[in-house]
């Protein structure tokens, strides 16, 4: 169902405050935090975000990474946020780049999926790996509508708290949201109710090692040889991947349901699509790990917040006052200069015309990574 009819070019008011890809972030603050992620709460947020209508149809179908079976909770402060986009854009009288910066703090939980596309060649030549995001806030309300407008991130606004923690060089972060602490009709809405708290103690090595890690990240630089490997080589952008263990990749693509509701029947859709974007991790540095015996991650199961848990948690039924701690397999912090570019649709579903809804059909650009380079030789396949 793929169609070589181009898209409407979009119309930028120069009174909006929407700022596409791309963008760049310099000297960002990241701490992580891994624990082992629930299969079966992935796969259910696959099959009802990504993978809308028949297999069929759509030409591919989302299933969590189980060769990778993590989850990536993320604490990012961006000291500025910029546009690099050096297009010419119509946007009025100021271009992008030249609008200024700002500064945001960023939280996000981080699942990876996989796409796999039908048959011997979609197999082979649409499969690929991306991110999904089902949980993600910031504290700055220009983020949060221009995640949701361009990238289809349901991005929520939140209070976020990022401290040293009660030992130096240790960690606490929290989030604040707003929400109803009880399912009762006519309670009213808390909007700096506690959704999330996260702590750490001090950064390897630590007097706080309070038992031998055996099978952990942690483990594997308490040497003396690997805190030297540390130190000499944490500055360079390849020792990455090796110094995270394989964690967290230094470039990967975020996916999410970009989609808007119609007004006269609000349970329809007029627009849906999968929406991709490139983040890369470069000029990274000041890699250290936290013990994670002495990391401690709670989310608060309380009122309307089981709603959101239960999208990438099993947390089983409502039980409004009670917190869900995870296993931490792994902790860690940097910083790196982040850029987001690359934005594409990967598929519009297709939307049934009738009751003032105009029909679209469905347009899919599904070509892995590794594959677009070389498309060309196999003839070209239409364009979102």
């Amino acid at each position: 169902m793929r169609t070589d009819q181009p898209a409407i070019p979009y119309v930028q008011s120069s009174a909006s405050q929407d700022v596409p890809p791309p963008y760049h972030f310099p000297n960002v603050s990241v701490n992580a935090f891994v624990w082992e992620a629930e299969m079966g709460a992935v796969q259910s947020y696959c099959d009802k975000f990504l993978n809308l209508g028949t297999r069929e149809e759509r030409g591919f179908e989302y299933r969590p990474a189980s060769s990778w079976p993590y989850a990536l909770l993320m604490f990012l402060d961006y000291p500025e946020m910029i546009s690099s986009n050096r297009e010419p854009e119509d946007i009025g009288e100021t271009p992008y780049p030249e609008r200024g910066m700002t500064s945001q703090r960023e939280v996000f939980v981080c699942l990876p999926v996989i796409r796999y596309g039908n048959g011997p060649r979609g197999l082979i030549a649409d499969s690929d790996i991306e991110c999904v995001l089902p949980f993600i806030v910031v504290d700055k309300p220009w983020s949060s509508i221009c995640g949701r407008e361009m990238l289809g991130l349901g991005k929520l606004l939140a209070n976020i708290e990022i401290g040293d923690g009660y030992y130096p060089d240790g960690f606490n972060g929290s989030v604040n949201l707003p929400g109803w602490a009880s399912s009762h009709i006519g309670d009213p809405i808390d909007n700096n109710l506690r959704f999330l708290d996260v702590t750490a103690g001090p950064v390897l090595p630590t007097f706080r090692l309070e038992k031998k890690p055996e099978k952990s990240l942690a483990t594997l630089f308490q040497s003396p040889a690997a805190s030297l490997g540390i130190s000499t080589m944490g500055d360079l952008s390849n020792f990455f991947d090796f110094a995270s263990g394989g964690l967290f990749p230094s470039s990967m693509r975020t996916l999410g349901l970009k989609q808007y509701r119609d007004a006269k029947y609000p349970q329809r859709a007029i627009y849906q699509a999968l929406v991709s974007c490139r983040s890369h991790y470069s000029n990274v540095r000041d890699m250290r790990l936290y013990d994670e015996n002495n990391v401690s991650i709670r989310f608060h199961d309380t009122g309307s917040f089981h709603e959101i848990l239960k999208v990438f948690l099993e947390v089983g039924p409502r039980a409004s006052g009670l917190m869900f701690d995870a296993k931490v397999l792994g902790a860690f912090r940097f910083k790196a200069d982040v850029d987001y570019d690359d934005m594409r649709v990967v598929h519009e579903f297709p939307i049934t015309g009738g009751d003032g809804i105009v029909a679209r059909s469905a347009r899919s650009d599904l070509s892995a990574r590794w594959f677009r380079p070389l498309k060309g030789f196999f003839g070209q396949r239409g364009q979102p």
